[in-house]
Formats: structure tokens, C-alpha cells, sequence
């Protein structure tokens, strides 16, 4: 039998040798330093999230919000990631230096707005969280976990658009004017595709490893060696993303729905269905990156 990590071996050689991928922002390295210290305290964490203003920003604005129910608003950092806890702290974290680094306000340039693809992003985390909130497959699983896993999703494009815009945009165009979905053309004038970018990334982040294979499976869930149940949630929420209005990338087709993805997530199509409308509801009331 085929070694599974071959595969990713040579991926992970291809993306580094043809993009340079960016670094891991300071806040998270300090985070992963302290945090690995099983003496470190609350007051030493605050100290590393308090030199990121927007860290420490959503860091108190999620601990005030209905989802914890304090009966007294929260100010202190230390207290925040008290109540919180260290896992949220680095999750919160890890939203807030995404946005930093990735979410800087830019013109559409023909096929790719970037406004529009951070809608996507967040429609898809959203309707991630509340799907897998519904399915016992998730159970043991932190809503925050699936948010995060459909907001990066896609970062593989983020990076492609920076790091190789002009071959990025041919491809688009190539896409759009075949009517063919950008996940085959990609691999077809890179050699990889954007998951396969997003999910390199995640590994040199250190993140979680159901979170990059996730990435990197999104658009073939079935071919998922390990963590098929979540990487055919992302699957989901990324068509109803595009179903519902809300694509990645202006003009080209979706990538084609693998349909089994309803029985490795533990839900019917109807019952999808039914959620749809909370879903739009909460995208609506969530916060634009910038």
C-alpha cells in the first residue's frame, strides 16, 4: 500500500520551491512559546497578547458577548483569557492575525475581489460552525474549531494572488472562458492548487493537522486519507457558499458537489436545507474583517 504522507511530501516540496509562503505573525510564535510553558499564567499570556491591539481587541470583545453571558463586562486581558481559557486565546489569536496579514483592504482586480472573497470565507466558517452544530460527528469538536477550519479554507488563493498574480489571473481567465472550475485549471497551470497552498501553509503555521488536511481536501473530500468527516463539512459549506450567492472568485464555475458528503457529516440534504436560513442570519450579522 501507498505511504499517505508520500503525496504530501512532494506537495509540500512543490509549493515551497514555487512560492514563497509568509511567515508566522509574531503574536502567534510568542503565543506558542508561552503557551508551551506548562508554568505560564494568564498574566503571561496577556502580556504577549496585549503588544497585538487587534488581538487583544477581539480577545475582549468575544469574552463580553452573549456566548459567555458574564453578568459584568470584562476589561482585563489576563481576566479575558481567564474566563476563555488558553486554546480560545490562541483561536481568537489566530482569526485576528489572518485578518492581519491577509485581509488588507485591496482593488478587484478582473476575476478576484478581494471583498468578495472574504465574504466567502466567512459565510463558509459560518455555516460550518452551524452545521457541525447540529451533527453528533462534531460533538466533541469547539464551534470556534469549524469556524476557523471554512474562514481558511480557501487562504490558498489569498496567497496564489500575492505571490504569483499574473500566472494566478491567467489562470482565472483561462477558467472563466472554458467554463471550467478553477481547482482543475490550477492543477493544471501550477502543478497544485489552492488547497494544496492553504494547507502547506497551515503546516508551516503549526496548525492543527485536521485543519490543514481539511484544507487540502475541501474540494475531494473523499479522497480524505484521515479526517474525511471534516474536511466533507468544509466541503458543504464551501458549495453553499457559492449556491447562495457568496463565490470566492468572479466568473469561474464551482468546483463540482460530492453528494456522500451529507452521510460522512451525520446530516440530510432537508435538514441542510432547514439550517440555510439561520445560516444567512448569522453571515449577516457577522463583522466584515475590516
Amino acid at each position: 500500500m501507498a505511504d499517505p504522507a508520500a503525496p504530501s511530501t512532494n506537495i509540500l516540496g512543490l509549493v515551497n520551491s514555487t512560492i514563497e509562503l509568509p511567515t508566522m505573525p509574531e503574536v502567534l510564535v510568542k503565543l506558542n512559546e508561552v503557551m508551551a510553558n506548562p508554568d505560564a499564567s494568564a498574566e503571561d499570556v496577556a502580556k504577549v497578547v496585549s503588544r497585538d491591539p487587534a488581538v487583544a481587541t477581539n480577545l475582549l470583545r468575544i469574552v463580553n458577548s452573549a456566548y459567555y453571558g458574564l453578568q459584568v463586562r470584562v476589561s482585563s486581558v489576563s481576566l479575558a483569557i481567564s474566563v476563555m481559557g488558553f486554546n480560545m486565546t490562541k483561536k481568537v489569536a489566530l482569526k485576528a492575525a489572518v485578518f492581519s496579514v491577509f485581509g488588507k483592504r485591496r482593488d478587484k482586480i478582473q476575476h478576484f475581489d478581494p471583498s468578495a472573497f472574504w465574504r466567502h470565507a466567512i459565510f463558509t466558517g459560518v455555516a460550518a460552525r452551524a452545521l457541525g452544530g447540529e451533527s453528533a460527528t462534531f460533538a466533541a469538536m469547539h464551534a470556534e474549531d469549524l469556524y476557523i477550519a471554512g474562514l481558511l479554507h480557501d487562504i490558498g488563493k489569498i496567497i496564489l494572488m500575492e505571490k504569483a498574480a499574473p500566472k494566478y489571473l491567467a489562470m482565472l481567465r483561462k477558467a472563466v472562458q472554458q467554463q471550467r472550475s478553477e481547482i482543475e485549471v490550477e492543477h493544471e497551470d501550477f502543478g497544485f492548487t489552492h488547497a494544496d497552498v492553504g494547507s502547506v501553509l497551515a503546516i508551516k503555521w503549526f496548525l492543527p493537522e485536521d485543519l490543514a488536511i481539511a484544507i487540502r481536501y475541501h474540494h475531494a473530500p473523499s479522497r480524505d486519507p484521515f479526517h474525511r468527516s471534516l474536511s466533507s463539512l468544509i466541503h458543504l459549506a464551501d458549495q453553499l457558499a457559492w449556491r447562495t450567492g457568496n463565490p470566492s472568485t468572479v466568473g469561474p464555475t464551482v468546483g463540482a458537489m460530492q453528494h456522500e458528503v451529507y452521510d460522512q457529516i451525520g446530516l440530510d440534504p432537508e435538514r441542510v436545507e432547514q439550517l440555510l436560513p439561520q445560516i444567512r442570519e448569522d453571515f449577516a450579522a457577522s463583522e466584515v474583517p475590516w
